[in-house]
């Protein structure tokens, strides 16, 4: 194929891809009494990398005589990748002749392959209601509902499907792999096992991956991986075989099914060295195993391949994001915005890179942007503009966008947090509990809402409801620094001490590198004289930084004598303009019979302190 062929067709084969994966195959059935070729094109589903969909059986419509000229061009179009020109004349042909369900059926699965789940469905529709009796319409329509998140209308399009046609592979693999997304795992399997019973070995493999990924999700993981060989043996040089069921085992989100994805994918890349969508499923596995440099490497060599592949870009951009490599994710915002000004998520990752690298304002216009290319559909958009205006101090803009967040997903429990948060902020007590409880309502184990609720009533004075809040909080995240942090300090201001201390200790248990948790704990055990277990908790903390000014503070106010100098200048040589530990060293040095000393830190202070109480006393004292 030349390379003016190969830039001309890539786009269908970009959006077939997208659609459900690629691979071709051509049914003859026999229909009264004259043979119709049906098209169908079957795979994976989801764009390359994503490990959150698959396949879904596949998309086909049959090839009957073109109506007229302008069907003709517009098939011929369509199949040499023109789609954009091919749909106008798919839609030109339909108003000449409105009731050809051939046309509408064949028009539907172009407008799926293009990306638009929507218009496919709408085509559909009409063409089923003009022939209910196409089994490949109501599976096309089923795709076209699954597409757009209505899982159950789609089962009931592939069961009709199925009612039109008895052993309808596609259909059967279609109907197991949307049941199981709708966690009816049973049925699914049932389904799935069926589907893998019939057909060639390419159609079996790919049924048979989907069966391992219903039965790892029901955690039947021997009989997974006995599907996932089986389905290797059927179709060993079939690379989509192989990242499929490599995405199967990385859905279950556990450590030992990613090293097995990251075993298979390796093995595909080998296969096939010049795919990029293997290395873009390779890096996402690498990814989800912690090993972000040979991520990066993935990725990397995917975007080589094909620099048009967005997915790998979008992940290297947010791995840039990781390591604070604010110019090389810019640069693949930049990228993505050129190639693709329209999608909405390059306008999302582009404000999420200058939100990071703190530049509110562009930041804000690009979260804006996204808003307005996703027609105001965009709750995650909403949701990070409002971070961006909460932290400009413009509360209403942020309560504001937060609730536009919820709005358009009513059970999104990190915008019911931060409304929260912000009532808060803006003296709304009533309001920010409210939204708090909405959240805990959706998930009552959300542990940051939790925290939020104990900081709540922590600062309305409810003591012992901030306690049961943060109890709630820690239950949740055992891990969670904060909310053991928060806990003590409560229980502290409560009068507990020993309650806090025993808090302070549970949390160097669990996290033994956490500085502040040793820092607090120390100053507990000062409070409740136990000062050689604190100075212990003050040097563990700085055995991990020993920068920690609240810990060398605390050290300092707990130290006497000539030590009590020496650990007050160690204050003030990492932070010289503290007035309060330049005082406090002057009163050290008092105490030692250094007036000069005093005298000279007193100089050293600056003039907004000369009216505070304790300097002035001070003063006296050295110059009696």
């Amino acid at each position: 194929m030349t390379a003016g062929a190969y830039s001309r067709l890539w786009p269908v084969l970009a959006a077939l891809a997208a659609l459900i994966g690629g691979s071709m195959a051509v049914e003859h059935l026999v229909a009264g009494g004259h043979v119709a070729r049906v098209v169908r094109i079957t795979a994976t589903a989801g764009e390359a990398g994503d490990d959150d969909t698959d396949a879904e059986g596949g998309a086909g419509f049959a090839k009957t005589a073109p109506v007229d000229a302008g069907h003709a061009e517009a098939r011929a179009r369509a199949r040499r990748g023109e789609l954009a020109p091919a749909l106008i004349e798919y839609r030109a042909a339909l108003d000449r002749h409105p009731d050809a369900v051939a046309l509408r059926a064949e028009l539907g699965f172009w407008l799926l392959a293009s990306g638009d789940a929507a218009g496919a469905r709408a085509e559909l529709e009409r063409a089923a209601a003009l022939d209910p009796r196409d089994p490949w319409v109501q599976l096309n329509l089923g795709i076209a509902w699954s597409r757009t998140g209505k899982l159950a209308e789609a089962e009931r399009c592939y069961r009709a499907a199925l009612a039109l046609r008895a052993g309808f592979g596609a259909a059967e693999l279609a109907l197991g792999t949307v049941l199981r997304r709708q966690g009816k795992l049973a049925e699914a399997i049932a389904a799935l096992t069926t589907a893998a019973a019939s057909g060639g070995n390419s159609d079996r493999a790919r049924a048979l991956v989907a069966l391992a990924r219903a039965q790892l999700a029901a955690k039947h993981r021997p009989e997974a991986a006995s599907a996932i060989e089986r389905a290797i043996e059927l179709a060993p040089a079939d690379v989509d075989i192989r990242v499929a069921a490599g995405r199967a085992y990385l859905a279950t989100g556990k450590q030992d099914d990613t090293q097995h994805a990251v075993e298979l994918l390796t093995r595909a890349a080998e296969l096939a060295p010049d795919v990029a969508s293997v290395f873009s499923a390779l890096g996402r596995a690498r990814e989800k195993l912690g090993d972000r440099p040979g991520a990066e490497a993935a990725y990397t060599r995917a975007v080589r391949l094909d620099p048009e592949h967005r997915y790998a870009r979008r992940r290297l951009l947010r791995l840039a994001l990781e390591r604070q490599d604010y110019p090389q994710a810019r640069l693949a915002a930049e990228y993505l915005l050129a190639t693709a000004p329209d999608e909405p998520e390059h306008h999302f990752l582009a404000g999420l890179v200058d939100a990071r690298d703190d530049r509110p304002e562009p930041a804000r216009a690009h979260y804006r942007d996204a808003i307005a290319k996703a027609k105001g559909a965009y709750p995650e958009a909403y949701f990070n503009l409002a971070i961006v205006e909460k932290n400009a101090g413009d509360l209403p803009a942020a309560i504001a966008a937060y609730r536009q967040a919820i709005a358009l997903r009513p059970r999104y429990q990190q915008a019911w947090n931060n409304l929260g948060l912000a009532l808060a902020a803006s003296g709304d007590p009533a309001e920010a509990e409210a939204a708090l409880a909405k959240a805990l309502e959706i998930d009552e184990g959300y542990g940051a809402a939790w925290q939020s609720l104990g900081e709540l009533r922590a600062a309305a004075g409810q003591l012992d409801q901030a306690v049961e809040a943060y109890a709630h909080a820690i239950k949740a995240r055992p891990h969670d620094v904060d909310a053991r942090l928060g806990l003590a300090a409560v229980q502290l201001r409560a009068g507990r001490g020993a309650d806090a201390i025993a808090t302070y200790r549970a949390l160097v248990v669990v996290e033994p590198r956490a500085v502040t948790g040793w820092s607090e704990l120390g100053r507990a055990l000062a409070a409740s004289g136990e000062l050689a277990a604190a100075r212990d908790a003050w040097a563990q903390a700085l055995a991990i930084d020993p920068e920690h000014l609240p810990t060398l503070r605390q050290r300092a106010a707990a130290t006497d004598g000539a030590d009590a100098v020496a650990a007050w200048t160690e204050v003030l040589d990492r932070a010289a303009d503290d007035a309060a530990a330049r005082t406090a060293l002057a009163a050290a040095r008092l105490r030692t019979g250094d007036r000069v000393g005093c005298a000279h830190e007193l100089e050293a202070l600056p003039s907004t302190t000369v009216a505070d109480p304790a300097v002035v006393r001070l003063r006296a004292d050295c110059h009696p």
